[in-house]
């Protein structure tokens, strides 16, 4: 079995480190780099989801070939992730045998007010208070200065796309997120309108970064 895994808002292609230890050895787990990070540092951070998905499509059919694989995307990558299955489905290749999303609701409202267009101390509190920015990073603000442009194209890219699109799958999909996230009973729901296939709902204990204290039990998914 392959995965193919799409990181979160500035993440790069190590930010699913913590899951390999728990992964059957069976598995071949691979992490797309966007641009502006990692491997691709020279490369300026793309601001839109499209151009994201179009850049990494290549390499996504690069990895699926041949395997029975799973998709899998955490916050900005699961949005991708899910557009990635939309356009594998579109162009009639060999579909996943299932869609995995964490820390991503189905539908977003279009807001006044863009974290990606707060000035820099506002954007870091609001970073933070999502949970997953590391120490090293709150503390040291040349680290910040550095991740900053990255991690604000991410959230550009995000709060930019357009929702009204509805594109539906026939794909299952498996829906993980942080019980600490949940607004309303219908903030995951939405994801029975993003297929005509099943889909199946696993709560978990914490924030939006929950995925750290439940290594094992999200390696289990990926089967």
């Amino acid at each position: 079995m392959k995965v193919l895994a799409f990181p979160f808002a500035g993440g790069n292609k190590y930010s699913f480190d913590f899951l390999r230890p728990n992964l059957n050895q069976k598995i071949q787990f691979k992490v797309l780099e966007y641009a502006g990070r990692g491997e691709r540092i020279s490369e300026k951070p793309m601001e839109s989801i499209d151009s994201i998905v179009d850049d990494l499509w290549q390499s996504t059919l690069n990895f699926i070939k041949d395997t029975p694989y799973i998709i899998y995307g955490h916050s900005m990558g699961a949005l991708i992730a899910f557009l990635m299955c939309h356009q594998i489905q579109k162009k009639g290749l060999k579909k996943p045998s299932k869609l995995i999303v964490s820390g991503r609701k189905p539908f977003y409202p279009e807001k006044k007010e863009k974290i990606w267009c707060y000035p820099s101390e506002q954007f870091w509190n609001e970073l933070i208070s999502l949970g997953g920015i590391p120490e090293e990073i709150q503390q040291e603000t040349s680290l910040r200065e550095f991740f900053e442009p990255i991690i604000r194209a991410d959230f550009k890219a995000v709060e930019e796309y357009f929702h009204g699109r509805m594109h539906t799958l026939d794909i299952p999909i498996e829906v993980l997120y942080g019980d600490e996230e949940l607004d309303g009973e219908d903030d995951y729901l939405g994801w029975n309108k993003k297929t005509t296939n099943t889909v199946n709902f696993y709560p978990f204990k914490g924030n939006h970064f929950f995925i750290h204290n439940h290594a094992q039990v999200i390696a289990n998914h990926f089967i």
